[in-house]
């Protein structure tokens, strides 16, 4: 597998094109901007190919001849090295389950080969539209399997251009992702929208698959306020956010629509400026965060607990548990050595017990007592 070079910043890299050369792959991971020492790593993603062209992957955030990530970004957050992710994303969603699946397996593969020599390298994903969809499902894949799982403890944060994370506007997912396929593709095959609507129930999956990691990472959210002729505003507010606090997820408005989102002709355009401020600032919030201690990511024997609304109960038992609780008055009880609880939200509480014979008989007796005043 090859890991293509681009010319970038004065430099000419080692290029490699047998990817290319071989039938033009749309399926690369390619380096756009390589410093010389870098401290980050950040991962591109596009969405769907709206004439199926090999340079989509480019053309998603070019406009004219500026590809923003190339061209700007550098200038803001000089030792961050940004890698392209191509990959057939028509094929990919038309095929749905398995399409999704196997491109995000594709993105972890290629990207543990980019990062062999540094795999605990801070990293953070910019994703636009369906893109962000193959991003959540490489890290619930990461996070569940050994090979890659360096990748999901080394994220740090997701930048989503339009991503539909739910459906919006009394829609579900699967109704929002088509009419994405119709403002990219015009006028989509009833085979390829058949696909969509068998496939979101899967969707769903990842939707729900995903809220698992929520507290793992910081989220920008940057949603569009802009129609797109006819379709008007494809992805809405309610479907492009994740709706967590603003502690872990920033929601922000741009003044363009579906298709020109991510792009940016100039450094002057205020909303490439609004761009590039939060994702310098969510670089750098991540490296001032280095040396402290941060997440352990899967233990040994360890359950995992996401809890989201209110009035929830919550208990573990064992070595390694982690929980997450997003709302108001939930209780978390932990029994066992290691474990981590996650809150956010009002009159939520937590008691966590430590193993001992002793303790043990005394927590058992107390919480039976409780659960037999209900």
């Amino acid at each position: 597998m090859s890991i293509l070079r681009w010319k970038t910043a004065g430099k000419v890299h080692n290029n490699d094109r047998k990817e290319q050369q071989a039938g033009g792959s749309r399926n690369f991971l390619r380096v756009l901007v390589d410093p010389s020492k870098p401290t980050v790593d950040i991962v591109v993603v596009h969405g769907l190919n709206p004439v199926d062209k090999q340079s989509h992957a480019e053309a998603t955030w070019t406009s004219g001849d500026k590809l923003w990530l190339r061209d700007f970004l550098p200038k803001r957050a000089p030792n961050a090295r940004i890698l392209l992710f191509g990959y057939n994303s028509n094929v990919a969603f038309q095929t749905a389950t398995a399409g999704v699946r196997e491109q995000a397996e594709n993105l972890l593969n290629r990207l543990k080969e980019a990062r062999t020599t540094e795999p605990n390298r801070p990293l953070m994903f910019i994703c636009h539209s369906l893109g962000g969809l193959i991003v959540k499902r490489a890290l619930v894949h990461s996070n569940n399997d050994e090979t890659y799982e360096s990748i999901q403890e080394s994220t740090f944060g997701i930048a989503f251009f339009s991503t539909p994370h739910r459906g919006g506007n009394h829609a579900g997912i699967g109704s929002v992702v088509a009419k994405i396929a119709r403002s990219v593709l015009g006028n989509p095959s009833n085979t390829f929208m058949d696909a969509l609507r068998d496939g979101s129930s899967f969707l769903d999956i990842i939707t729900d698959d995903f809220r698992q990691l929520i507290e793992d990472f910081q989220f920008l959210s940057f949603y569009e306020t802009q129609p797109l002729g006819r379709l008007g505003v494809v992805v809405d507010k309610d479907s492009a956010t994740l709706g967590l606090p603003g502690t872990r997820e920033k929601q922000i408005a741009l003044d363009a629509n579906h298709r020109n989102i991510c792009k940016f002709d100039n450094e002057e355009d205020p909303r490439y400026q609004q761009v590039a401020d939060n994702i310098v600032k969510m670089i750098n919030d991540a490296g001032s965060s280095q040396g402290q201690p941060v997440r352990t990511g899967r233990r040994a024997g360890g359950n995992f607990s996401s809890t989201n609304g209110t009035l929830n109960s919550t208990l573990q038992a064992g070595n390694g548990n982690q929980s997450s609780t997003i709302g108001t008055t939930n209780k978390t009880h932990q029994f066992g050595d290691g474990n981590l609880s996650y809150q956010d939200g009002n009159g939520n509480s937590t008691i966590q017990v430590r193993s001992g014979p002793m303790v043990e008989r005394t927590y058992i007796e107390w919480l039976l007592s409780k659960m037999s005043m209900h």
